[in-house]
């Protein structure tokens, strides 16, 4: 039984390629998270403006996403190997130029708007272009097992590297954080040097990217390529929707402060700790989960987790204890990432290598943009409602949505890991 739960590691086991990708972004998740404490202290310190603080997150954000569908369409056009050199390249310049302006005696204010963009169009790209080329260096075999590592490098990071970054800002200031993060990116070009070269697949009567000679000048009829895939493809085009809805109600941290206030009768212990009950929960799914890569129904399985997600999200506005209700977000943490973990490898394995670029450029473009979506709907509801209630509407509607899709998506509930050569369209 143990054995059957415990993380599969046979993709950092069995191949190199993998694990020098794996390091990589494990070096990557931890500097974008010192990045995310770095820069808003030193806008604020600098103009002790809170607009100011948001402006140039918003930024970072529009320029990530931006690297996201821009990187979809390098990926399945370009040597994806390369394209994660240099986007990594770019990130460590982005972070000493960092450093360089936090040591100088006036920090300048717009070179922080400028290199946070830049960075997030550098990650971006580099996300997109290892997502891409994942399924080549992992095996057709071990895609569920890939997912699991990531998203557990993902969470953790998440959990650890603002803390890290929190204790560089205190103990030494804001350059010493950028020039670690600058050291470490840099330090794992090596890793991705040693890669073996990653073009993408080329299509009957295609170029590389799935399409028609001539339109490699033309990135947004690309993108548009990729989205008819999309939404032509009945597999991939549900999980996309299915993820899309779960991106959305990831918008219900916005009303977690007011929840502990009104509804707990907490104060910010409180808050911290309903934001890191779903982390924990999902680190706990990520290394139980060496039972997803042999599940008979995947597809069954993941509709199952996305209702009981949302079930559980619902009943969290019913709690009236704190700890009943990092107890039910623990919960709800553990079923979204076994969601995720399975609709990365349904996606993976169902699209085709001359698509891979761009589906997974809309997929990470879904769960920024998503997030987002989901954060203004949420505190929208809440000028209406009160946190809790407001907590169980969202839930409730998201759960009697999934499982309207869990009726109607048929191609879905039966879909292998293993698919056909041909696409399911």
């Amino acid at each position: 039984m143990l054995r059957r739960l415990a993380l599969d590691v046979g993709p950092l086991r069995d191949s190199r390629p993998f694990r020098n990708v794996f390091i990589a972004r494990t070096v990557s998740v931890f500097g974008i998270g010192m990045l995310a404490v770095s820069v808003p202290v030193q806008v604020y310190d600098l103009t002790g403006s809170t607009v100011q603080v948001g402006a140039v997150s918003a930024a970072e954000g529009l320029a990530l996403l931006a690297g996201f569908l821009w990187g979809g369409v390098l990926a399945d056009r370009r040597d994806r190997r390369r394209l994660m050199l240099r986007a990594r390249t770019a990130s460590g310049i982005a972070f000493a130029l960092l450093a360089l302006n936090a040591f100088l005696p006036s920090p300048s204010s717009a070179a922080l708007y400028v290199l946070a963009a830049w960075d997030g169009l550098a990650t971006g790209v580099a996300v997109t272009a290892l997502l891409a080329a994942t399924p080549a260096l992992a095996g057709p075999d071990k895609l569920v097992a890939a997912g699991a590592l990531n998203a557990l490098t993902v969470r953790l990071g998440s959990m650890l590297s603002p803390a890290l970054g929190g204790l560089v800002v205190s103990a030494f200031g804001v350059g010493w954080n950028y020039a670690a993060a600058a050291a470490g990116t840099l330090g794992t070009l090596g890793l991705l040097t040693s890669l073996p070269p990653l073009e993408p697949a080329r299509a009957d009567g295609t170029d590389a990217a799935g399409e028609a000679d001539g339109a490699e000048g033309r990135p947004l009829k690309s993108i548009g390529g990729g989205l008819r895939f999309v939404a032509s493809h009945r597999v991939v085009g549900s999980l996309m929707l299915l993820g899309l809805l779960f991106m959305v109600a990831g918008g219900i941290p916005v009303l977690m402060p007011a929840f502990a206030e009104h509804g707990l009768g907490g104060g910010p212990s409180t808050v911290g700790l309903l934001y890191a009950a779903p982390a924990c929960g999902a680190v706990l799914a990520s290394v139980t989960s060496g039972w997803a890569g042999s599940v008979r129904a995947p597809g069954l399985a993941l509709l199952a987790a996305s209702a009981a997600g949302f079930v559980l999200l619902a009943c969290t506005g019913l709690a009236r204890h704190p700890a009943l209700a990092v107890a039910i977000l623990f919960g709800y943490g553990f079923a979204a990432s076994v969601e995720e973990i399975l609709r990365y490898g349904l996606i993976q394995s169902h699209t085709p290598d001359s698509h891979l670029g761009r589906v997974n450029s809309l997929w990470a473009a879904q769960e920024t943009g998503g997030t987002a979506i989901g954060s203004l709907g949420a505190g929208a509801l809440g000028r209406y409602l009160a946190p809790g209630p407001a907590i169980v509407a969202y839930g409730t509607v998201s759960a009697v949505l999934a499982l309207v899709l869990a009726l109607t998506l048929t191609t879905l509930r039966t879909a292998p890991l293993t698919p056909a050569a041909e696409p399911d369209r």
